[in-house]
């Protein structure tokens, strides 16, 4: 059951979003900064191809690259999260490829840019990569290491990359185990993050329960109590309802407990109904509720007070057992404390149970 105070209670308590989450947002961001910036470099390449800078297979590279880039751009608003997960995934296996091509097949000044850019962007990916699929960082982080270990060991047999020092096999297992390490450590980072995370919700469903009452699910005595803290912070206009299901012990005796707990909810639900989003209503023992009503008029207050009255005879009517409710209602005042305001309310839900029951008194 969802209800006025339980909103309240959970928006305090609750983060606004899991770890998890703000992760998966925060390597979307970063992939988005590195595909407009790639798209940015790979559009400055076209450019200086087109008047004769640079080699024919980065010119064509770039093409390639500005072609893919832009239309990943054009459509990045449409894309869900696990869309940009896997392009994060297919621009990795780009620069593997381009790693491949450098190492195996480029000429030796190709071979050193493409290295380069391979090795500067490489990590930034994993990065990205790790916090979009953390339950697989470190396989992907391995992978990664052993393909562009695997491809260098290949490389260094090349006599033409000799003058570039590359021609050392140690070069590969060097990066399987530098990229592995990488991996790994990050996947250790995001895990004792979403330890804390979770110990923290653990700790925040405590305090809740701790403020709730069990049987109706509204706020409990402790979180008034709380509540009653904040009126007192500073000038504000509210006003307080008290109220109890008239002859309620009757029920509890003639129809047994389980039958008065249902009443109660019962009552609860027809409560809840009236009152607004982020009104305030707690149990505040046994039959009687609490209801703190902020930013309203004494005349709204009143009405707010009328028809929490009918709406209980008039749900209950047909119900195996109908009960009515008595209600004190009184104002705030300024320099009043929300004890004093409750004590009024109290004082009022007394006149309306003298007077007869069911009914509306207001405090004066």
């Amino acid at each position: 059951m969802s209800t006025p105070s339980n909103k309240t209670i959970t928006s305090q308590l609750a983060s606004p979003s899991s770890a998890r989450t703000v992760d998966q947002d925060s390597a979307s961001r970063m992939l988005l900064t590195i595909i407009a910036t790639a798209c940015f470099l790979a559009a400055s390449v076209v450019v200086s191809g087109f008047i004769g800078f640079g080699t024919n297979i980065s010119f064509q590279f770039a093409l390639g690259w500005l072609v893919f880039l832009s239309a990943v751009l054009l459509t990045w608003p449409h894309l869900s999260l696990n869309t940009r997960g896997v392009i994060a995934l297919l621009i990795l296996a780009a620069l593997i490829a381009r790693w491949s091509y450098s190492w195996l097949i480029a000429p030796p000044r190709e071979a050193m840019i493409g290295i380069l850019v391979v090795l500067l962007y490489t990590p930034i990916l994993l990065v990205i990569t790790t916090l979009m699929f953390s339950a697989k960082a470190v396989f992907i982080g391995i992978l990664v290491g052993l393909l562009m270990g695997a491809i260098s060991v290949f490389g260094t047999s090349r006599e033409v990359l000799a003058p570039l020092y590359l021609n050392d096999w140690r070069i590969g297992p060097l990066i399987l185990c530098v990229y592995a390490l990488f991996a790994w450590l990050l996947k250790r980072w995001v895990n004792e993050r979403y330890a804390l995370e979770l110990s923290a919700q653990r700790e925040q469903q405590l305090t809740l329960a701790s403020n709730t009452d069990q049987l109706t699910g509204l706020a409990n005595r402790r979180a008034c109590e709380a509540r009653f803290q904040q009126l007192n912070a500073g000038p504000r206009k509210y006003a307080i309802i008290m109220l109890d299901i008239d002859h309620f012990k009757q029920v509890n005796d003639t129809h047994g407990h389980h039958e008065g707990d249902r009443v109660l909810r019962r009552v609860v639900n027809l409560l809840v109904g009236k009152l607004r989003p982020n009104d305030f209503i707690a149990r505040w023992g046994g039959e009687e509720f609490l209801i703190i009503l902020e930013s309203i008029s004494s005349t709204d207050a009143k009405a707010v007070s009328d028809a929490l009255c009918r709406s209980i005879e008039d749900g209950t009517a047909n119900d195996t057992v109908p009960v009515t409710v008595s209600l004190g209602l009184a104002f705030s005042a300024s320099g009043r404390a929300a004890m004093d305001t409750l004590k009024s309310a109290d004082d009022a839900l007394y006149a309306s149970k003298t007077a007869g029951r069911n009914r509306v008194s207001l405090a004066f």
